[in-house]
């Protein structure tokens, strides 16, 4: 990948989250970063490794997932442009992570080591806010999610679903929207149908 092609993807990464980090910081993170692409199918993470990378997502979709005693695959949250892939409870145990995250289409990373990032963030305001965005965000949403279940029907927890990922219906398998749902493939399919007749 060229010059003008790496900053193309730290510029997009950054507007996307709206952070903004001047020249100097951009210059700390990209001597620490390197562009990654990962086809479909591909992991980032798989079960049983420990999580010593960060991957900001350029370009692509990712889940996260794991198999349950019964065999079945469980999708547990999705990843998409400007989120950040990493098991935080793997890292801060420092044991291995026991889900996989998994590219679902053609995807563009930027890869740090979470050691050489931890560095350069100490002391360092600008990227510390950054790192604290990215962060946040993800924690929002897996909150969201996780309270969801608790206190949502399967058809409004389908909308909350369209609203924290508005473009992921037609880029994700239905089987994996299911799962993630706590539903199955032709409940979710009833739902869909459904709210297509309400229009």
């Amino acid at each position: 990948m060229n010059e003008n092609a790496y900053n193309v993807l730290l510029v997009n990464l950054l507007k996307s989250n709206d952070i903004f980090l001047d020249e100097e910081n951009v210059a700390l993170l990209k001597n620490i970063s390197k562009p990654k692409v990962l086809k479909k199918d591909m992991f980032f993470l798989q079960e049983g490794e420990k999580s010593t990378e960060i991957g900001f997502i350029i370009k692509g979709v990712f889940r996260s997932y794991y198999i349950d005693k019964s065999g079945n695959d469980v999708t547990k949250y999705f990843y998409a442009e400007g989120g950040i892939l990493f098991s935080y409870a793997a890292y801060l145990s420092q044991k291995e992570s026991m889900y996989c995250i998994q590219a679902l289409e053609d995807s563009e990373i930027l890869v740090v080591k979470i050691s050489n990032f931890e560095k350069i963030v100490e002391g360092n305001y600008q990227l510390l806010l950054f790192y604290k965005k990215m962060i946040d965000k993800v924690l929002v949403i897996k909150e969201e999610h996780a309270i969801s279940f608790k206190l949502l029907d399967s058809v409004k927890r389908y909308k909350q679903f369209l609203d924290t990922y508005p473009d992921l219906e037609e880029r994700v398998k239905q089987c994996y929207i299911a799962s993630y749902l706590g539903i199955t493939p032709v409940s979710l399919s009833r739902i869909r149908r459904k709210l297509n007749l309400n229009k």
